[in-house]
């Protein structure tokens, strides 16, 4: 066998294996020779069939087999033996082919892992945010609780802030009307809906009661055709519900799950709840200052195209299936493009972390991946079946080993760069951390 590689990019690599013809006739005949102990032809007794009536009836589908058997085998030793890193699966660029000697010759395309240089992090500068929390946040998570839990009970009278209010409206602008045919029916709380043109006008249009007016619509407006454009709208309240919000009561606290029904058990566990996510929050926080820092110090790093676009396959494939929609391959191959871009940041965030914990031995702890499961499976009713389940599906444990091996590299990064405390609400921390994941 003799193998060639070129370098066609930072992240790629041709390789062509050449494999003496005499050895592939080899195992043509030794292929033959194995299907003729056991094939059954008219007229001809088992194990008794002449080679040449085997070769006529089987050759092509010996040579077949064999070529798929060395192409497979000869490829795999020739990237261990050149200690190439493969990144995702080879692809042959053509099929297999005699070349003018005689030797079986084929090319494969190989997205690589890049050489990626000593990475140094005792100069970085990182905030760690200084952070706890606070009553505050207690109580304001216990307002957003009751909030979530509002009865709504209708009234006869106008609108005022607070309430809910269902409606159905047409626009007419300059384009047409909308819908074409028929209403729309929008419900809004009055005073949070951000359209504040809109609530003015339904403050003064009674129950049942419609009206013509002239708006201007948001720029996100969640109909397309409206959005951020001038209309003559009919509106229709069709009804006006006020807000019930309950009284923490030893019932409200007991829907929780908080079997004690005392305030004091609920605050403790609403408090448990918001430190644990301020720690997430955290993690995520100072893992982008790194990874924004480490890409910073490689700008020549070129990521393997292959894995990227697998990276953008699986992100089409959840935005899909997030809304309801069955997996389509072809549909998936189709809203691959427009996730390339940040398909291409996460894996180069990915492979400048796993660099960073291979230069530096950091291996994954087998109690913090046991602790990172018991924690996520603490939700649920059984946590004993779910922890059962991640153990027994390994997509599940390779997520939660990837996650435990990042924040190990997060922790072993604070022990040795430059870690300045910077004061923040937990507000502050959760919102950095949600903008950036």
């Amino acid at each position: 066998m003799q193998v060639f590689v070129e370098n066609t990019s930072g992240a790629e690599r041709r390789v062509t294996v050449q494999v003496p013809g005499n050895e592939i006739e080899e195992k043509i005949n030794a292929k033959l020779r194995e299907i003729g102990k056991t094939v059954r032809i008219k007229g001809f007794r088992p194990g008794r069939v002449p080679a040449t009536v085997v070769k006529q009836r089987f050759g092509q589908q010996a040579r077949q087999e064999v070529v798929n058997e060395v192409v497979q085998q000869n490829l795999q030793q020739a990237i261990q033996d050149e200690n190439i890193r493969p990144a995702s699966r080879p692809r042959l660029e053509d099929e297999p082919k005699n070349n003018d000697v005689g030797n079986l010759e084929f090319s494969a395309l190989i997205d690589v892992y890049p050489d990626i240089d000593t990475l140094d992090v005792s100069a970085m500068e990182i905030e760690r945010p200084d952070t706890e929390v606070t009553q505050d946040d207690v109580d304001e998570m216990l307002a957003t609780l009751r909030t979530q839990r509002i009865s709504w009970e209708k009234v006869e009278r106008n609108a005022k802030e607070g309430d809910q209010v269902l409606i159905e409206y047409a626009a007419e602008t300059k384009e047409g009307r909308v819908p074409a045919e028929g209403t729309q029916r929008l419900a809004i709380i009055m005073g949070e809906s951000g359209f504040d043109e809109l609530e003015k006008a339904i403050a003064g249009i009674a129950p049942d009661e419609e009206k013509n007016v002239k708006l201007t619509f948001p720029e996100d407006f969640r109909e397309a055709e409206l959005a951020g454009k001038k209309a003559k709208v009919d509106v229709q309240v069709v009804s006006v519900s006020e807000g019930n919000t309950p009284e923490v009561d030893e019932e409200f606290i007991k829907s929780f799950g908080v079997e004690e029904g005392t305030q004091e058990a609920f605050e403790t566990e609403i408090r448990g709840n918001l430190e644990r996510e301020l720690k997430q929050a955290t993690n995520t926080f100072l893992k982008t200052q790194l990874i924004d820092q480490l890409v910073k110090a490689t700008p020549d790093l070129e990521v393997p195209e292959g894995v990227v676009r697998q990276e953008a396959a699986s992100m089409a494939a959840q935005m899909i299936q997030s809304q309801g929609q069955q997996v389509d391959p072809e549909l998936v191959q189709k809203l691959v493009e427009p996730f390339m871009e940040q398909a291409g940041q996460r894996v180069r965030a990915g492979l400048l972390m796993g660099e960073l914990a291979h230069q530096n031995s950091i291996r994954i702890d087998s109690n913090k991946v046991r602790e990172a499961i018991e924690l996520a499976a603490s939700t649920y009713e059984d946590p004993a079946e779910v922890v059962q389940l991640y153990y027994s599906n390994q997509q599940l444990m390779q997520q939660v080993e990837s996650s435990v091996l990042e924040e190990q590299v997060v922790d072993w990064v604070m022990e040795n760069a430059k870690v300045a405390p910077k004061e923040m609400k937990f507000q502050e921390v959760i919102t950095a951390a949600s903008n950036r994941t």
